[in-house]
């Protein structure tokens, strides 16, 4: 019984000793991973930085003021281009036979 009971304790030992060494190598990959994962966050951080500054500098009132007086060309609206809703054609939905804009009455008129 002895005999058994030593088989069976060196059996756990040795058993114990494998796992353990299993355990030992897979926590050391997985601090290898987190230290991979550390890294890439400063890294992914550093370029939010990064992208942030350079929309706050695209974003400038002044800048894109002049970008769009450069560009864009924008003269003031002229009193022609101010017309009563009722005068904007609508849009042609396709099946559906347009109707000709109602005229309001004075009375029906928004001040």
């Amino acid at each position: 019984m002895s005999r058994l009971a030593a088989v069976l304790w060196i059996f756990s030992a040795a058993l114990i000793a494998v796992v353990l060494f299993a355990l030992k190598y897979e926590v050391q990959r997985l601090e290898r991973e987190l230290q991979l994962v550390t890294r890439q966050t400063v890294v992914d951080q550093q370029a939010v930085h990064v992208l942030k500054a350079e929309w706050s500098y695209l974003n400038q009132p002044a800048r894109i003021a002049d970008l769009a007086e450069r560009h864009l060309r924008l003269q003031p609206l002229s009193t022609a281009q101010i017309v009563e809703i009722e005068a904007v054609p609508t849009r042609p939905v396709p099946g559906v036979k347009p109707q000709p804009p109602r005229k309001l009455a004075n009375a029906e008129r928004l001040p």
